[in-house]
């Protein structure tokens, strides 16, 4: 039986993980919005639940994991109108990039990724239903979901309705507007009404768009079914999207949604949240200019991910120097079998800190541990041993750590020619004095061997690659 226990927000308890199935996990996360580049924040979002869906596997679990896209959203057609591009063009260029990014992290690809605007039909049935049953009503092109109706609500934030703002982060109308279509100010958006030319579907209610919840519930229901072990986000959906995922799904199945809520907290800068709202974001691009996914991957799981990450350089500079000295530990990993009972031991340690609720910066303590005794040991067989220890488990943490000790950046590498043209130039001038010109002409045949053509003129030595 396992022993691991998680945090679930549902009773804001640590409890013993036990799925639905004896040995089956399916998972869903919440993934982009596509409506510009991907930051820090998102990345930690993607690599805490990449680490999550690989322990359960590691420990034996058969898992399912999904991770959807939002790819059509008022923030993604206003953008898009803004470049003058079609919101299919702008939400693609972004998939593509966040894919890019999501690679770079070493994120492995969830077994589905269902787009919203891949499933608008079942959306349009599962509202329909809702309207069937009494928990949702259309009102001039709009429909709304009736929280009134609900008697289940404020699981996860435990908020009375009357505390409830309304349930919807972008809408086409004016609050004077909606306080005019909504039977109560806390209901919300499951399908907006629009004009004939804007971009959107037809529905029984007529040409409009589906709310930001609704589509979660939708997809859901038809990839991994009506309920489902472990629903996870970062802890700004608690509500309203949680919260309204969980109405809509249980007022129409009458059983829960998920058994398990799990919620990472934020990347934070100057103890504010990260984000595109208060222009204070890097995004993954950037950073990847700067440092390589694994250090970006390190610099997150430091951290437990439902405690907020104070960003600065300097974090990310000492996780490069921390995960400099991991990858030279296990270089001396090799093939040859562990002993069982010092992999008995390991294997231990590694589960007692992921047990207790995926506690990566336990987790990460323990490799660091590992990493020590191999850069001390003076025997081959036991540094061997413990390398390949170290790297058995980093992979689990989605750490590859190679080899980069002769890798050198773009930047590193036109420093090295121009400093190499700099002695050239030293040895030039020493041949006008002496007539050998053998160390000019040596480093030029040596950089031209390289692909570096050198030219020499009136303005000085340049150079550009072949």
């Amino acid at each position: 039986m396992s022993k691991l226990r998680v945090f679930n927000t549902l009773t804001g308890t640590k409890e013993l993980f036990v799925p639905l199935e004896r040995r089956t996990v399916r998972m869903y996360a919440c993934g982009p919005t596509v409506y510009d580049l991907s930051h820090l924040g998102h990345a930690r979002m993607a690599v805490v639940w990449d680490v999550v869906q690989r322990y359960l596997r590691f420990i034996g679990y058969d898992v399912t994991y999904v991770r959807n896209i939002t790819d059509v959203d008022d923030k993604i057609i206003n953008r898009a109108a803004a470049l003058g591009i079609s919101p299919e063009q702008l939400a693609r260029e972004n998939i593509f990039q966040f894919w890019a990014d999501m690679r770079a992290l070493n994120v492995a690809p969830p077994d589905f990724e269902p787009r919203a605007t891949e499933h608008i039909g079942g959306m349009i049935s599962f509202i329909e239903q809702l309207i069937e049953h009494g928990h949702a009503y259309a009102s001039e092109g709009d429909v709304y979901f009736d929280l009134l109706s609900f008697q289940g609500r404020g699981q996860l934030k435990k908020q009375s309705i009357e505390e409830q703002r309304t349930g919807d982060r972008s809408q086409v109308r004016d609050q004077e507007e909606l306080k005019a279509r909504k039977r109560h100010h806390a209901d919300f958006a499951l399908w907006k009404g629009i004009g004939a030319q804007e971009f959107g579907w037809e529905s029984p209610w007529g040409r409009g768009r589906p709310g930001w919840h609704i589509e979660c519930s939708a997809m859901i229901k038809h990839v991994l079914g009506e309920t489902i072990d472990i629903h996870a986000g970062g802890e700004d959906l608690i509500f309203p999207h949680h919260e309204n995922e969980i109405a809509q799904s249980e007022s129409l199945h009458h059983h829960p949604l998920a058994k398990y809520w799990l919620h990472n907290s934020f990347v934070q800068v100057d103890a504010q949240k990260m984000g595109k709202s208060l222009n204070n974001f890097k995004t993954i691009q950037d950073l990847l200019r700067q440092y390589d996914g694994d250090t970006i991957r390190l610099y997150l799981l430091q951290t437990h991910y439902r405690s907020p990450i104070d960003f600065t350089a300097a974090g990310l500079d000492a996780a490069r120097v921390a995960l400099k000295r991991l990858e030279r530990a296990v270089r001396f990993a090799s093939e040859a079998e562990i002993e069982p009972s010092v992999l008995e031991q390991a294997h231990a340690r590694f589960k007692a800190a992921m047990d207790d609720d995926f506690n990566t910066a336990k987790a990460v303590a323990m490799l660091h541990s590992v990493a020590d005794v191999v850069l001390k040991s003076k025997g081959d067989a036991e540094r061997s041993m413990q390398a390949s220890i170290l790297r058995r488990f980093a992979v689990v943490l989605g750490l590859q750590l190679n080899d980069t000790s002769h890798l050198v950046s773009s930047k590193q590498s036109i420093d090295a020619i121009e400093l190499l043209l700099q002695l050239r130039q030293h040895a030039r001038q020493l041949g006008q004095q002496t007539g050998d010109f053998a160390m000019s002409d040596l480093i030029r045949d040596g950089l031209k061997a390289m692909g570096i053509k050198v030219m020499d003129g009136k303005e000085g030595t340049t150079w550009e690659t072949a």
